[in-house]
């Protein structure tokens, strides 16, 4: 699993406009839940994530860049 640092650094790299869309849909998301009680929410959310075409492809993206991190052990 990623760090919220790891995700963060991800987003800055995006191109601008998608940085700002994504930002859009996150606090839409985050106002969506606010006025909501909280898991019939989110799961919904989650739903409506899996079929966001930008939202999958910078998730795979991300995926792909950690790949080989997730592979290698930890250090003793």
């Amino acid at each position: 699993m990623q760090s919220i640092d790891e995700l963060a650094h991800a987003i800055t790299e995006l191109d601008p406009s998608d940085q700002e869309a994504l930002m859009e849909k996150v606090s839409k998301l985050n106002s969506k839940n606010d006025r909501t009680n909280g898991t019939d929410t989110r799961v919904e959310l989650m739903q409506e994530a899996m079929k966001d075409e930008l939202f999958l492809a910078d998730l795979h993206e991300v995926m792909d860049d950690f790949r080989h991190v997730d592979a290698e052990e930890p250090a003793a």
